[in-house]
């Protein structure tokens, strides 16, 4: 054991020391492998996690529509719609149309939590209210790109293809891992 001085208090070397005695150098050894190795599983299997989402994303992006649940924010009970969405490079995004009066993303703005449902696909979210214009009107510019019934009707003036911009966030696969 190490001397300290009356009050209890020891040197940092004498804390060291009696540190390092409380492990062989084999025991610090196996103790620092075991260590890294759990902290590269645990972020390899996380990265490996993220790309199978990205990847099955990027396998329903052209769907036309996708189905939203929110929960009601009078009734609290579950309400579902079917919407457009556009994927782009790692990112989901909707909107709403009406100015954002429509009941789904009013429920939104109570419970920013969703459930998603694509293909075979369902996830969960968090609604992130995009507010910057210059982003807003590069999704606009993607929903136009991809529907063309967006373009058409911004043709003669209606708001289809202009609404306010949701990006999804906190995307998770609910479907259990095999």
């Amino acid at each position: 054991m190490t001397q300290c001085d009356k009050e209890g208090t020891c040197s940092s070397t004498d804390r060291q020391k009696a540190t390092r005695s409380l492990f062989t150098a084999r025991e610090r050894h196996w103790a620092g492998l075991v260590l890294l190795f759990v902290s590269l599983f645990m972020g390899t299997s996380s990265y490996a996690q993220e790309n199978r989402l990205q990847d099955a994303l990027a396998q329903v992006a052209n769907e036309s529509t996708l189905e939203i649940t929110t929960i009601g924010r009078k009734s609290g009970k579950p309400r579902t719609k079917l919407i457009w969405f556009v994927y782009d490079q790692g990112a989901l995004y909707i909107q709403s149309g009406q100015d954002g009066k429509t009941h789904w993303y009013r429920n939104l703005q109570k419970t920013p939590q969703m459930q998603l449902k694509v293909g075979q696909l369902v996830l969960t979210g968090r609604a992130q209210f995009v507010t910057d214009t210059a982003e807003t009107e590069r999704v606009h510019d993607l929903f136009r790109s991809k529907y063309s019934l967006a373009r058409v009707a911004g043709f003669v003036g209606s708001s289809i293809g202009h609404g306010k911009v949701i990006l999804v966030e906190d995307l998770a696969d609910t479907a259990p891992q095999e």
